[in-house]
This record gives C-alpha cells, structure tokens and sequence, in this order.
C-alpha cells in the first residue's frame, strides 16, 4: 500500500504537466499550421497582393515602436469597454424585468430579437449618421449592437430560476429589493459573465466598424488609413494587434472569472431541488431571525 501511495505522489505532478501541455500543444500546431498556410497562400498568388507573415510581423513591430499604437489602441479600448458596460448595465435591468415579468418579456421580446437579428454594419452606419464624427458613435452603436445579445442571455438565465425560492423568501419575509440581491443577481451572474463573453467580441468589431467611417482617431481609423494607401501590411499588422490584445482581455480576464463564477457546475452531480431549498431557506431563516430578535 505504501508503495502505490509513493507511486501515486510521484506520478500526480506529471498527469498535472501533462494537463497543461496537451491544449497547449494542441494551440501551438494550429498556429503553425495557420502561418505555414499564411506563407503557403502568399508564395502562390504573389506576395505583392498578399504579404507574408514575416513581412507583417516586420510592420506590426514598426507599428508598435514607431507609430502612435498605444494612443489608438487606448481610444478603441476605452470605447469597447465603456459600450459593453453601458450594454450590460441596459441588458441587466431589461433582462431581469422580462424573466420576472410577462409584461415586460410580452412589452419588449420583439424588440430584443428584432434588434438581435441587425447587423453590426448598420449600427456602425446609424450612430454615425446620427451623431457624425465623433468619439461618441462608436459608443452608441456598441450599446444599439450588443445590448440585444446580452438582454436574451440574461433574460433566459432569469427564466431558469427556480420559482420555488421566490415563494420561500416571501414566507421569510425578504422583499423584493433583498430577493434581488440574495436570489436572482448571485443565480444569473455566469449568464452575465457569459454574455460579457459574447458582448465583447462583437463590441470591438462594431467599434472598428464606427471608427472606419466617422472617427479620427482609434484602431478603425489607423486600418481606414492604410486602406486608402493600399497597405495591405498595415491592414493586418493593426488588426493582428488589436485581436492579441482582445483575446488577451478574454482569456485572461473574463475567462477565468466566468470560470470561477461556474466552478460549483463541477463539482460533483447538480443538486436537487429540495438541497437546494434547504441550502436558501437556511439564508432565510437567518434572516428572518435577526429581525424577529431586533435591537438589544
């Protein structure tokens, strides 16, 4: 027994490598793949029409030491993210008021699935021609895009809560503004963070849309330059750049917390609904006891 103990400790940190390894192994030969692919295609139809992976990479280097990359990408970044956080914020009141409410779900489903089938392209052109050239139509045409997408997620996640906690939290005595906090925002929070997923990807490309045509300054507009001049290198090399730094974003930050968010999904079979009456009613009782004994 003691040498299968032994055996077992020795062999965990390799299984643990091996965890690691294999996806990022997996990773790094599609990406070989791609760029073999890449050079493959250039040599074929000419590198004069489709330049090289060493010829961009040589530009996106002159873009980043040599070219204002830090002041564009900050101008795209902080409209992308103040977009999705005005999306969310509209997507959270309107998806919980339609998952809670037949009402307001019969008042507003035809406009969410009406604004969701839209295209991007013409938010980008609306806000624009709307409030013209300026840093504020790219703004709007994330919220008009993304806040859609982001309402049918939350919506469908308050939805799927079960009923039975609302009845026992008014047995408790917990109003409305407590079973919000207490019931419904801890319950849709992956679907929120999940739909920041989605949101986010969609936002940075309905902001380089806006940028492209009524903006001067931003990722968009350096990509509608070197369009007007026919470098193709410059294309790539600033959209490259700005798709690093998103999936940066997303699997180093939104990923891991919509992981964190969801860890309890992984532990183990889901649980009933009489455990998971008993677990909230515990919280309500609690309650419900601290304001039956009252002052001191």
């Amino acid at each position: 027994m003691s040498q299968l103990t032994h055996d077992a400790k020795v062999l965990a940190p390799t299984r643990s490598m091996a965890t690691v390894l294999e996806p990022l192994t997996y990773r790094v030969a599609a990406l070989v793949v791609a760029l073999s692919g890449w050079w493959l295609l250039s040599r074929w139809i000419g590198t004069d029409i489709i330049p090289g992976p060493l010829t961009v990479g040589d530009r996106l280097v002159h873009v980043v030491v040599h070219e204002d990359f830090v002041v564009h990408m900050i101008s795209t970044l902080a409209r992308v993210l103040v977009g999705l956080a005005l999306s969310l914020l509209v997507a959270t009141f309107l998806g919980i008021g339609m998952g809670l409410s037949k009402g307001v779900e019969r008042f507003f489903d035809g406009l969410v699935l009406g604004g969701r089938t839209m295209p991007g392209l013409a938010w980008a052109l609306l806000a624009v021609m709307v409030i013209g050239v300026s840093g504020r139509a790219p703004i709007l045409a994330v919220v008009l895009a993304v806040s859609p997408l982001l309402t049918l997620q939350i919506w469908e996640g308050t939805k799927a809560l079960d009923r039975d906690l609302f009845q026992m939290a008014k047995v408790f005595g917990a109003g409305r503004g407590q079973q919000l906090r207490e019931v419904v925002i801890p319950a849709i929070l992956p679907s929120i963070v999940g739909g920041a997923k989605l949101g986010l990807a969609l936002s940075w490309k309905v902001t380089v849309l806006a940028e492209l045509f009524g903006v001067t300054s931003g990722v968009g507009y350096e990509i509608n330059r070197n369009f007007q001049v026919f470098s193709l290198d410059g294309v790539l090399a600033w959209a490259l750049l700005f798709a690093l730094v998103m999936a940066t974003i997303e699997y180093g930050l939104i990923a891991p917390l919509y992981s964190r968010l969801t860890r309890w999904r992984r532990r183990g079979p889901p649980l009933s609904i009489t455990a998971r009456l008993l677990r909230q009613s515990a919280w309500f009782r609690r309650v419900a006891d601290t304001r039956s004994a009252g002052p001191a």
